[in-house]
Protein backbone atom coordinates (compact mmCIF):
# COMPACT_ATOMS: atom_id res chain seq x y z
CA UNK A 1 0.00 0.00 0.00
CA UNK A 2 1.41 3.20 -0.88
CA UNK A 3 1.79 5.96 1.73
CA UNK A 4 -1.35 8.45 1.68
CA UNK A 5 -0.62 11.88 2.07
CA UNK A 6 -2.01 13.71 5.45
CA UNK A 7 -4.10 16.78 5.33
CA UNK A 8 -4.62 18.52 8.53
CA UNK A 9 -7.69 20.95 8.68
CA UNK A 10 -7.19 24.16 10.02
CA UNK A 11 -9.36 23.64 13.49
CA UNK A 12 -7.25 20.13 13.70
CA UNK A 13 -3.89 22.35 13.30
CA UNK A 14 -4.54 24.67 15.75
CA UNK A 15 -6.13 22.23 18.29
CA UNK A 16 -2.78 20.81 17.41
CA UNK A 17 -0.73 23.29 18.37
CA UNK A 18 -2.16 24.24 21.72
CA UNK A 19 -1.05 20.62 22.86
CA UNK A 20 2.38 21.06 24.93
CA UNK A 21 5.56 20.27 23.33
CA UNK A 22 5.64 16.83 24.52
CA UNK A 23 2.16 15.63 23.42
CA UNK A 24 2.65 16.96 19.55
CA UNK A 25 5.84 15.38 19.52
CA UNK A 26 4.23 11.74 20.55
CA UNK A 27 1.10 12.31 18.40
CA UNK A 28 2.93 13.83 15.24
CA UNK A 29 5.40 10.13 15.52
CA UNK A 30 1.38 8.33 15.27
CA UNK A 31 0.58 9.76 12.83
CA UNK A 32 3.33 9.87 10.90
CA UNK A 33 3.11 5.73 11.81
CA UNK A 34 -0.34 5.02 11.82
CA UNK A 35 -2.34 6.78 9.01
CA UNK A 36 0.56 8.02 6.62
CA UNK A 37 3.08 4.81 6.77
CA UNK A 38 0.66 2.00 7.58
CA UNK A 39 -2.65 1.43 6.24
CA UNK A 40 -4.63 3.71 7.67
CA UNK A 41 -8.35 2.36 6.85
CA UNK A 42 -7.33 -1.09 9.01
CA UNK A 43 -8.63 -1.43 11.98
CA UNK A 44 -6.04 -1.86 14.79
CA UNK A 45 -6.52 -1.52 18.33
CA UNK A 46 -5.78 2.06 18.55
CA UNK A 47 -7.31 3.11 15.09
CA UNK A 48 -11.10 1.91 14.75
CA UNK A 49 -14.24 3.53 12.93
CA UNK A 50 -16.57 4.89 14.85
CA UNK A 51 -19.45 3.02 16.14
CA UNK A 52 -21.62 6.43 15.22
CA UNK A 53 -19.65 8.15 12.30
CA UNK A 54 -20.33 11.78 12.18
CA UNK A 55 -19.62 14.64 9.89
CA UNK A 56 -16.49 15.30 10.14
CA UNK A 57 -14.58 12.05 10.75
CA UNK A 58 -15.21 8.23 10.55
CA UNK A 59 -12.30 6.54 11.92
CA UNK A 60 -10.31 7.40 15.20
CA UNK A 61 -7.05 6.99 16.35
CA UNK A 62 -6.08 6.62 20.09
CA UNK A 63 -2.68 8.60 21.28
CA UNK A 64 -2.90 7.83 25.21
CA UNK A 65 -5.37 10.35 26.46
CA UNK A 66 -5.59 11.95 22.78
CA UNK A 67 -7.30 11.55 19.89
CA UNK A 68 -7.61 11.68 16.35
CA UNK A 69 -10.55 12.01 14.29
CA UNK A 70 -10.34 11.71 10.77
CA UNK A 71 -11.64 10.53 7.06
CA UNK A 72 -10.04 9.17 4.17
CA UNK A 73 -10.73 10.23 0.92
CA UNK A 74 -8.82 8.54 -2.37
CA UNK A 75 -5.02 8.62 -1.36
CA UNK A 76 -5.61 11.44 1.24
CA UNK A 77 -5.85 11.23 5.25
CA UNK A 78 -8.03 14.30 6.05
CA UNK A 79 -7.82 15.21 10.07
CA UNK A 80 -10.62 16.86 11.01
CA UNK A 81 -10.26 17.01 15.29
CA UNK A 82 -7.90 16.54 17.70
CA UNK A 83 -8.71 16.06 21.33
CA UNK A 84 -8.09 14.86 24.95
CA UNK A 85 -10.29 12.19 26.44
CA UNK A 86 -10.62 12.25 30.01
CA UNK A 87 -12.90 9.49 31.52
CA UNK A 88 -15.65 8.99 29.41
CA UNK A 89 -15.48 12.24 28.14
CA UNK A 90 -13.71 13.95 25.13
CA UNK A 91 -12.06 17.68 25.54
CA UNK A 92 -11.67 20.02 22.44
CA UNK A 93 -9.67 23.11 23.08
CA UNK A 94 -10.87 23.04 26.29
CA UNK A 95 -14.66 22.21 25.56
CA UNK A 96 -16.57 19.17 26.26
CA UNK A 97 -17.42 17.58 22.49
CA UNK A 98 -19.82 14.62 21.71
CA UNK A 99 -19.03 13.38 18.08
Amino acid sequence: MPKRVVRIAPDAERQFSQLPAADRGRLRDAIKACLEDDDAAVNTRNRFRLRRPSELAHLELRVDDLRVFYRIAGDEVQVALIGRKKGNQLFVEGKKVKI
